[in-house]
């Protein structure tokens, strides 16, 4: 190539070809499984895929789909999705029943657990309406019955049968084998896509009452907080108690409440791709896909809605808890400034009075000095006592002396705390 491609080029073809149906022929047979795998099945699952499957003359496999088919007619379709992996084996109708059990079993002993298995049957045209019916064992009491695209007819009752299988019984119509096969596809895929998305119905039953307590807790809390009659700190506890028990339930269901809105959603896409046409005296696809489908979704976005909401009024309490608990340090900041203030002014009262003190001191003090001076000074003019010669003396001296010592000392502390503001100035 004289271009750079893009790495994912190619991935992005692939993905496009990926959900490519095999073509139907006007008279055949389709199993079809949707398995859940968990993550831990998966290799079971490649192992089974690879070792375990029964003879295909052509086969092909990639990380996330494969194809397989044989001589005969038989084709096969592995897809994997985010959690699930849907398996289809369409059987031409002249198969023999000892081949096409080897196959099935192959299918029935996947990994994994079902969550629909169906058995389509294509005739050419409704002629034979009623026997095919029969033996397939679908139940007119409350059969679905519509026309689907290009006229073609389906028929099912939608439910389970003794052997795990679903029942459904489509005309051929006039189109070509691989517009069949599409079409098919479409069926399936909202079916397969309706169940998925019902799986979300059972957790949000099951976390529905959690939610309701939590609802009333947070109420009940509410009112304790604006009656203002616990202490602040058991507020906050309780309240994070109840936004604790929140996430775990956000947590639980988070992934199942997502995938329900997606596989709604796409389900929603197919019918709207099928272009039902309702038959009279019957119920069609349309109506029996929204009247359960429909409803369930909708509880479950509710559900979803709920927690959110929940999740924001905890915000908005223990927004409000912090604004009272910051008032509250606020009063105390101000209260303690305040006794701070007070005891300052107590100080500076003390130092004027120990000011005062020392003035009297210090002229006790010098008073006492100049009178050893001239005690002194008398004495050497008058001939007085030797001591106080010696006092009068060394009195200048001595308080030289001291002088000095204080000056000194006084100059090493400023020094001190000028060198230690610089270093904190250069942090």
């Amino acid at each position: 190539m004289s271009f750079t491609e893009h790495p994912l080029r190619r991935w992005a073809v692939d993905e496009m070809r990926l959900r490519r149906f095999a073509p139907v022929s006007p008279h055949c047979e389709i199993y079809q499984v949707v398995r859940l795998i968990e993550p831990e099945e998966r290799n079971s699952e490649d192992r089974w895929l690879l070792n375990a499957r029964p003879d295909f003359d052509d086969w092909t496999l990639a990380a996330r789909h494969g194809s397989g088919h044989t001589n005969a007619g038989i084709h096969f379709l592995w897809e994997r999705h985010t959690e699930a992996s849907t398996l289809t084996l369409i059987f031409p109708n002249e198969t023999p029943e000892n081949v096409r059990h080897n196959y099935i079993q192959w299918l029935e002993n996947w990994p994994g657990g079902v969550v629909r298995a169906t058995q389509i049957r294509v005739v050419p045209d409704a002629s034979n309406l009623d026997a095919d019916l029969f033996a397939l064992g679908i139940s007119t009491d409350e059969m679905v019955c519509c026309d689907i695209n290009s006229a073609i007819r389906l028929w099912s009752d939608f439910s389970i049968h003794d052997d795990g299988y679903g029942r459904l019984l489509i005309t051929a119509g006039d189109v070509g084998d691989g517009e069949r096969g599409r079409i098919v596809q479409r069926v399936q895929e909202l079916g397969n896509y309706r169940n998925l998305a019902l799986l979300g119905f059972p957790v949000v039953q099951h976390y529905g009452p959690q939610l309701d307590q939590l609802e009333h807790r947070l109420s009940d809390h509410a009112r304790r907080v604006a009656s203002a009659d616990d202490d602040d700190d058991v507020l906050l506890n309780d309240l994070a108690g109840i936004s604790s028990e929140l996430e775990l339930i956000r947590s639980a269901t988070g992934f199942r409440l997502s995938a329900t809105a997606a596989y709604a959603e796409v389900a929603a896409d197919r019918l709207a791709a099928l272009d039902v046409r309702p038959i009279l005296n019957f119920q069609s696809l349309t109506d029996f896909t929204e009247r359960r489908l429909v409803p369930a979704s909708r509880t479950c976005s509710v559900f979803r809605q709920r927690l959110n909401d929940l999740a924001d009024r905890i915000s908005n309490v223990m927004h409000t808890l912090d604004v009272r608990i910051d008032s509250r340090i606020k009063a105390q900041n101000l209260g303690l400034m305040r006794s701070m203030e007070r005891s300052t002014q107590l100080q500076l009262r003390l130092q004027t009075l120990v000011e005062g003190l020392s003035v009297i001191a210090a002229a006790y003090y010098l008073v006492g000095i100049i009178a050893y001076i001239t005690k002194g000074g008398a004495a050497a003019l008058k001939g007085g006592a030797p001591t106080d010669m010696i006092i009068g003396a060394i009195t200048i001296p001595v308080v030289m002396l001291i002088y000095l010592f204080v000056s000194r000392l006084r100059h090493k502390v400023l020094k001190e705390t000028g060198d230690e503001n610089t270093r904190v100035e250069k942090l």
